[in-house]
């Protein structure tokens, strides 16, 4: 059965599109098939798969494939109950094989309107707004099965919107990626109790579907794991003081606040104890030399090291070898996450 899964934190700049991609092509090396769905209306998880498509660089050139708000729109305009997931065509990636994309779109903002009136109406009996409540996870389900897709990872934006609600629910589980800073400091402290109530106003609005003929989502997502990124080191190893006391804050925030009783369900195989699945230092240069070419950060060859350069010459010796070990501890940690997921 396929896993809908999702990195998700209501603070932005934490590299959320940037980790989810690299997992994504990851698993698809390791002989999974991924589908990934960009649900930001910001559509920067679709630039990026783009991006290794040299001929799609005119703004102006149509992009292959349904977009997120076209495949939904039959819904929200009444026509179907439930979305014919057999007329969604995706992408596969150019270079990856095995990874596919449902493409974002940015009229699919207008999607905060048509969820965010399902969330407050399919509790009542308007058989459409109940429709459309389950209507995204339907197809989500759905593609998995059709095309025998083992995960399904959805980008998100970092808002607590009626978009990210519907897409969070829909997920099995979640992967929760931090920076060690005050800002995500504070998120941490409210993100367990927002998803927990979440699930909650979900729970009475799927009590209302049954009757109606209508098969509720389960709308319980766990915990898989979180990452902790874009730290600096000193002396090739060693955390810097200043980002190593937002971490020991963000650590004790994850026991007390973002699971437990009024938290997160968690994954059997999260400890609390010890909550940062995978820790990515600062990859600098790595990362938008990456997206120039539509790669995974540990993809990059050494040709594309020109680009990188300020003389548009290629990177040797000792100034290469440290790009290659940091691609290689990049890979690594996001291996722990695709071991979590999995």
């Amino acid at each position: 059965m396929c896993k809908i899964v999702s990195l998700y934190n209501n603070k932005g700049g934490v590299s959320k599109t940037t980790t989810t991609f690299n997992l994504a092509v990851l698993l698809s090396q390791q002989n999974k098939k991924v589908l990934l769905v960009d649900c930001d209306p910001q559509c920067n998880m679709t630039e990026m798969f783009f991006a290794i498509n040299e001929e799609l660089s005119d703004p102006d050139q149509a992009l292959p494939g349904t977009s997120i708000y076209d495949a939904m729109l039959p819904r929200f305009q009444g026509k179907q109950a439930e979305i014919d997931a057999n007329n969604v065509t995706l992408s596969e990636h150019q270079k990856y094989k095995g990874l596919f994309l449902l493409r974002g779109d940015l009229k699919f903002s207008r999607a905060e309107t048509y969820f965010g009136t399902a969330w407050n109406q399919a509790v009542t009996d308007n058989i459409h707004e109940k429709n459309t409540y389950v209507a995204f996870s339907r197809l989500l389900r759905a593609l998995g099965r059709i095309h025998d897709f083992a995960f399904t990872i959805c980008d998100v934006g970092p808002s607590s919107g009626a978009i990210t609600r519907t897409v969070i629910l829909s997920c099995d589980e979640l992967i929760v990626p931090l920076v060690p800073d005050r800002f995500c400091y504070q998120a941490v402290q409210l993100l367990g109790q927002v998803i927990h109530e979440w699930i909650e106003r979900h729970q009475v609005i799927a009590s209302t579907l049954s009757p109606f003929g209508i098969e509720p989502f389960r709308g319980k997502p766990r915990l898989a794991g979180t990452v902790l990124q874009n730290f600096k080191v000193h002396g090739g190893s060693k955390v810097k003081e200043s980002y190593t006391k937002w971490q020991d804050k963000i650590l004790e925030e994850i026991k007390t606040s973002l699971v437990g009783q009024k938290g997160l369900r968690v994954k059997s195989n999260f400890s609390a104890k010890k909550p940062f699945t995978a820790s990515i230092k600062d990859v600098e240069a790595l990362a938008p030399t990456a997206q120039l070419f539509g790669r995974a950060i540990f993809d990059i060859e050494q040709e594309h090291t020109k680009d990188a350069s300020s003389d548009g010459r290629m990177y040797y010796g000792s100034v290469w070898e440290p790009w290659v070990d940091r691609m290689e501890d990049y890979r690594n940690e996001i291996n722990k996450l695709a071991k979590a997921i999995s």
